[in-house]
């Protein structure tokens, strides 16, 4: 199930004068990101992403082509609400590769609740900073052709930042605003704009097309879903979309208020000539609302009680009676790739995105998470903490994920202001367990199993000690279709915090993060007895 490779058997890394690598914090199909330290300026970090031109090239990519995302990105990247490329350079044999500004807050959708979204407040504020953003882009004659969560990300301060350039095109001459239609259909099928379905005979114009898919990223920020799985008339969504005109009444649409409704219907117009365009979105009132988290240049004057907002609707209840885990644990099975008839996948066999990322097996870790048990249980687990309970307690007290399982059920609130809840890329899907090695493994697996994720083949008759597990984390690499059938990748590692306490952590290397925290959700529930709760 997945791949066998391994990051650690890629080309090695060129040296960078004046940068200190840290530990990798994306994958995708042709390149890696990690966290890098200014040796001269410790307390700066940026993050650099590398090119592997092997992967490239075996794709029938030439180096000017990878070259021209760098180019591209760099020519538009200083607008607050883009990530700024500091620097790039194709002179390494083995990596091209492109210093950027980090976006230490991570993904911005792993922090929203599926099926739930955000608050409308919060949604016009990172709505507002995507439009400038995209603006912007167009007003240096780019077009982005791939707006969609797994590339809108979060600075330490709450501001969204629209990140990765792969499919970006020059559509618009600056000096006559004349525009040059595009053939190659790109994207993400629930975030494209249904003229791209023609695209290859007719072409596209890629500026109302980027407004488009913003509209979609509204929708799923206010309501936790996509409104379909790609607009056309084969899909029942938007095929009952498009013959009600727009006035749709099913639950996903019956979550959103009059106001922001009214400008979705607008911007979600299949009639590209009556389409909104950003006159007539700047135009309208909810947009132009005044917003509590946002200063005259709409960047974020409140990030404590933004994150808070934002992260306040994350909430994983432990308890058997809670609706939501009937609905999580019965959704249906999984598909892997192989088994997925109708998607037929670009990327090529052995992708960076498809790697065991195994850089982080032998470092100290600090992160954290909790757990339900009965009282006898209890009993023999405390006793076996006794000795190291100081050593858990400062792991789990220090990190954000704990707090998603809260007893008071109403997720990261203001009171969880001790933590920093934007710094690092910190991602929040991961848990923590006291329970030995050979049950953790046994329930997790049951999990797996339960919601079609293969079986990994691991050896357990290895793992019969937690001494064995400090010295041999457990890397899982998952491959499959997500509930809209888009690809959905990344690796589960369970590793060792302390003598006792092992981390379970969910990275996400490609794919929907709404869908990733989705699948996070549905294993925890079904293992719920593992999760160590700290009490």
């Amino acid at each position: 199930m997945g791949s066998n490779f391994r990051l650690s058997q890629l080309d090695a890394l060129p040296n960078i004068d004046g940068v200190k690598y840290g530990r990798t914090i994306g994958q995708g199909a042709f390149a890696l990101v990690k966290i890098a330290q200014l040796v001269q300026h410790k307390n700066k970090l940026v993050a650099i992403k590398f090119v592997n031109r092997a992967i490239c090239h075996r794709s029938n990519m030439s180096d000017d082509q990878i070259g021209r995302e760098a180019v591209i990105h760099k020519h538009c990247s200083s607008h607050p609400n883009i990530i700024k490329i500091f620097q790039y350079s194709g002179d390494h044999p083995k990596w091209l590769f492109m210093v950027m500004e980090l976006a230490s807050g991570g993904d911005l959708f792993d922090k929203i609740e599926p099926d739930k979204g955000v608050d409308e407040e919060i949604s016009h504020f990172y709505f507002k900073q995507l439009i400038n953003a995209v603006e912007y882009l167009h007003s240096c004659g780019v077009a982005h052709r791939d707006i969609k969560p797994e590339n809108i990300l979060l600075n330490n301060d709450g501001n969204l930042k629209i990140a990765d350039f792969g499919l970006a095109a020059v559509f618009k001459k600056q000096s006559t605003g004349n525009v040059r239609m595009c053939y190659t259909i790109c994207g993400s099928p629930p975030y494209m704009a249904p003229e791209l379905a023609y695209a290859e005979l007719k072409g596209y114009n890629p500026g109302p097309a980027d407004i488009w898919s913003a509209g979609v990223v509204l929708f799923v920020l206010l309501t936790g879903e996509t409104p379909w799985e790609e607009p056309t008339e084969n899909d029942p969504y938007f095929e009952n979309f498009i013959r009600n005109g727009g006035n749709v009444v099913s639950s996903s649409w019956n979550k959103i208020s009059i106001r922001p409704l009214s400008l979705l219907r607008n911007i979600l117009n299949t009639d590209i000539e009556k389409r909104y365009n950003f006159e007539q979105i700047r135009s309208n009132a909810w947009f132009n609302k005044k917003s509590m988290y946002a200063d005259k240049n709409d960047q974020c004057i409140d990030s404590a009680g933004l994150t808070a907002k934002l992260l306040s609707n994350l909430h994983i209840s432990l308890d058997d009676d809670e609706l939501s885990l009937e609905s999580f644990t019965q959704e249906g099975k999984y598909e892997s790739f192989n088994s997925g008839a109708n998607f037929i996948s670009t990327q090529p066999v052995m992708d960076i995105a498809s790697m065991i990322n195994d850089e982080d097996d032998h470092r100290i870790i600090t992160a954290a998470s909790q757990q339900v048990f009965t009282e006898r249980e209890r009993r023999v687990m405390d006793s076996k903490l006794n000795g190291e309970k100081q050593n858990i307690f400062n792991i789990i007290s220090k990190d954000p994920a704990t707090l998603q399982f809260s007893k008071q059920g109403n997720g990261l609130t203001p009171s969880s202001s001790r933590f920093n809840l934007l710094t690092d890329a910190q991602r929040l899907t991961r848990f923590f367990s006291i329970v030995s090695t050979p049950d953790l493994l046994s329930l997790l697996l049951a999990a797996l199993s339960k919601i079609g994720i293969p079986d990994p083949h691991i050896s357990l008759s290895k793992y019969t000690s937690d001494e064995y597990l400090a010295t041999h984390p457990i890397h899982i690499s998952v491959q499959i279709l997500d509930r809209r059938k888009m690809p959905l990748k990344g690796n589960l590692m369970i590793s060792m915090a302390t003598d006792s306490l092992k981390k379970m952590d969910f990275v996400k290397t490609r794919g929907d993060p709404l869908e990733w925290r989705r699948l996070f959700k549905r294993v925890v529930l079904l293992c719920r007895q593992c999760v160590y709760l700290g009490e």
